[in-house]
């Protein structure tokens, strides 16, 4: 792997590339096999509501991205957008935490990879290996793919991201066709039921996180075309795309497990509420079809997870934060390969911890991604605050009140998810999770710092000092 002292990208990639990023990192298909009955202990039958008022929360975030990326292109994702408006401080804050996120979603990842591969070859073969077995394999293609040339790796996320969403719409239209609906209860999972808007709220903790890495496309902002356009696109789009995805999918669900107390009591103790759908109202081919589609979802956003995690990594390094061999680019694939180098182990062996700690990897996949998110809601509120302070003067000057008042209401949004994965106090470990990142946080951003002032001070010898 020759590496040189390159440290600017290539402009390469075009809109459906930088698309690609987010799409496959945020992992549309991923969420729906396994998070709605999470939404549908909390809201009832209203999962598809508490889906519309989630996209119309993590529009405003990305609305805040959006802001930021016409002014700054930078490979660190939350990292370069805000630490030029809220100080490099505050900023590298923001980069560790989407590098916290990151890192713990390619274990988590490899895990569905592994899992819902098992599921595949044990529905059409019948025959039942270990998923550890079908994670190590997803991993040595992901680490493949990541080393060499990014175009084609994000066009094959998008193309088989889109193959595993359309898997799924088309279960989905199958679901709805046999739940024998009339015209009012077609409507009814959209009219707030009794457990009123406290419901909703709830709702939103895991609805909201759904979208995770619906932002990735930011760390493309050093290779896209013409990024203070694309990446902005690329943000919204992705970010409806998957909205009306997840509303349309809990959708299906919702009035296939039926509508009754006795409905969503059996929606809401499904595993795999997908799986369970497609066998009661079509057969074990279909299901079989729809483990294939997650298992490339899993595996098309793992991949994403280890670029962008790498991207950010390469930034922080650049700006010497980390040691500078991370910050070069392989001379001809154009991609970090040495930052490649610290990410994709570090996931891997999160990824054999989790293993060991849970051996399931649904309970892998949950305590992985569910500890991830601490990082990005972190990240996420500082994008929003940077958008504010950068654009306050001229929101004020041309009275655009409204603009001010949604991106505080999305700060109270990540505000309220925060403080909802934090009490009332979960079960272990989930418990131990902020802990954990606050230990994270403060072990990263003290090295950096550190090491950023180390290698700034010249170091004095002790034949001058004398």
């Amino acid at each position: 792997m020759a590496e040189g002292n390159i440290t600017v990208f290539k402009r390469q990639l075009n809109l459906p590339e930088t698309v690609a990023m987010s799409v496959a990192l945020m992992a549309p298909t991923t969420g729906m096999v396994f998070v709605t009955p999470l939404l549908a202990s909390a809201a009832g039958y209203n999962v598809p509501l508490a889906f519309v008022v989630s996209l119309v929360g993590i529009l405003i975030i990305g609305f805040s991205f959006g802001r930021l990326a016409r002014k700054y292109a930078h490979a660190g994702s939350a990292y370069g957008l805000t630490k030029d408006t809220l100080g490099p401080r505050t900023g590298l804050l923001a980069g560790w935490g989407l590098m916290f996120t990151y890192t713990l979603l390619i274990a988590a990842l490899l895990a569905g990879t592994g899992a819902f591969a098992q599921l595949t070859l044990l529905e059409f073969f019948h025959i039942n290996a270990p998923w550890g077995l079908f994670a190590l394999l997803g991993a040595g293609i992901v680490l493949m793919l990541a080393i060499h040339n990014i175009r084609p790796s994000m066009r094959l996320m998008l193309v088989l991201e889109a193959i595993s969403m359309a898997a799924v719409v088309v279960v989905c239209v199958l679901i709805i066709g046999h739940s024998h609906l009339t015209a009012s209860t077609s409507v009814k999972p959209f009219i707030l039921n009794n457990r009123g808007m406290s419901g909703i709220a709830h709702a939103l903790v895991f609805g909201l996180t759904s979208f995770l890495g619906f932002e990735g496309s930011a760390t493309l902002g050093e290779e896209s075309k013409d990024p203070k356009r694309m990446v902005r696109i690329a943000i919204i789009v992705s970010a409806l795309v998957g909205g009306l995805f997840f509303v349309f999918v809990s959708y299906s669900q919702t009035v296939g497990f039926g509508l009754s107390a006795k409905g969503v009591a059996d929606f809401s103790s499904q595993l795999t509420p997908f799986n369970t759908l497609t066998e009661r109202f079509l057969n074990t081919n279909f299901a079989a079809v729809i483990n294939l589609g997650a298992a490339i979802s899993f595996f098309s956003c793992a991949l994403a997870a280890v670029n962008a995690g790498s991207h950010i990594l390469f930034a922080l390094s650049r700006d010497g934060y980390v040691p500078q061999t991370l910050g070069t680019l392989d001379e001809h694939s154009n991609v970090p390969r040495r930052a490649i180098a610290v990410v994709f182990p570090v996931g891997l062996a999160l990824l054999g911890l989790g293993w060991i700690l849970w051996t399931s990897p649904v309970t892998v996949i949950g305590n992985l991604s569910g500890l991830g998110t601490f990082g990005a809601l972190v990240s996420y509120g500082l994008v929003v605050v940077g958008s504010l302070r950068s654009y306050w003067l001229s929101d004020v000057a041309e009275r655009k009140f409204h603009v001010i008042i949604l991106q505080i209401l999305g700060l109270g949004v990540l505000f309220y998810v925060l403080y909802g994965n934090i009490y009332p106090v979960p079960p272990s470990p989930v418990n131990l999770f902020p802990y954990i990142t606050l230990a994270y946080f403060l072990a990263t951003m003290s090295f950096s710092l550190y090491y950023k002032q180390r290698r700034e001070v010249p170091v004095v010898s002790v034949e001058a000092a004398a």
